[in-house]
C-alpha cells in the first residue's frame, strides 16, 4: 500500500491540520474547548500515538498525569488493536516492559520522553508513543481523543474504486483492497476479508475496527 500523505482532524474543534502542525493547534484549542464540569489542573499530558512503518495512522491524546499506563492500553485497544483479547506491553527500547501500573507522568518524565507498545505477541501491531508538550488545561476524563487522522482513502487494486474490504493473506505482500464487486471474486476467498477500517491494525488477525 503506498505511502499517503493525509491530514488529522482537532477531535475539539474539527480543523484539520497536518500531523506537524497538529500539536501546536491543540496547545491553543483544548483549553478554549474544555468541558465546564471540567475542573482546573496543573498539566494534561500531550501524547502522540504513531505506528511505524505503517503510514498514515496516528493519534494526539490529551491525558491526566496521574492517568496509569493500564487505561492508556484499554483506550488503545478500543480505539485501534482489540480483536482476540491478545496480550499487551508498554517497553522502553530495547525490550524494558514498564509496569501497567505506572503513572503517565512517571513513564513519560518530560517533553519528547517516548515508549515502545506492542499489542499481540504473534501477529504484533507495534506502536510507538512520544510527549509532544506539556499544556496547560483541564480534561474530564483521565484520557481524550485530541486528534486523529482522517481514514485514508484506500483504493480497489483491481479497478482503483473504494475499497471497502482488505485480504488479511494479501497484506503481506501490500495487496489485497477490494471493492464491493471484487471481494466477491477475491482469489484467496471471501472468508479471508476483513473490513478496511482507520487503524494500523487492519486486514491483521481478525481486527474489524473501533470497539
Amino acid at each position: 500500500m503506498a505511502r499517503q500523505q493525509i491530514l488529522g482532524v482537532c477531535q475539539y474543534c474539527q480543523a484539520k491540520k497536518s500531523m506537524a502542525a497538529m500539536a501546536g493547534h491543540i496547545k491553543e484549542c483544548l483549553p478554549a474547548h474544555q468541558g465546564s464540569g471540567a475542573k482546573a489542573s496543573a498539566a494534561v499530558v500531550l501524547l502522540r500515538v504513531t505506528a511505524p512503518n505503517i503510514e498514515p495512522y496516528w493519534l494526539d491524546l490529551a491525558v491526566k498525569p496521574n492517568t496509569q499506563l493500564k487505561e492508556v492500553d484499554r483506550f488503545l485497544r478500543k480505539i485501534w488493536l482489540e480483536c482476540c483479547g491478545h496480550m499487551s506491553q508498554f517497553q522502553v527500547p530495547p525490550r524494558r516492559k514498564i509496569p501497567m501500573a505506572t503513572s503517565v507522568g512517571d513513564a513519560f518524565p518530560r517533553k519528547g520522553s517516548s515508549l515502545g507498545y506492542e499489542y499481540d505477541f504473534g501477529s504484533t501491531t507495534e506502536l510507538r508513543i512520544t510527549v509532544l508538550d506539556r499544556l496547560v488545561g483541564s480534561i474530564r476524563k483521565p484520557i481524550e481523543l485530541a486528534a486523529r487522522n482522517e481514514a485514508p482513502p484506500w483504493q480497489c487494486d483491481t479497478c482503483g474504486k473504494p475499497a471497502t474490504e482488505i485480504c488479511a493473506q494479501c497484506i503481506y505482500d501490500e495487496a489485497g483492497l477490494c471493492c464491493p464487486a471484487h471481494a466477491k471474486t477475491h482469489e484467496c476467498g471471501e472468508e479471508m476479508l476483513l473490513p478496511v477500517v482507520n487503524s494500523p491494525r487492519m486486514g491483521v488477525c481478525g481486527y474489524t475496527g473501533e470497539v
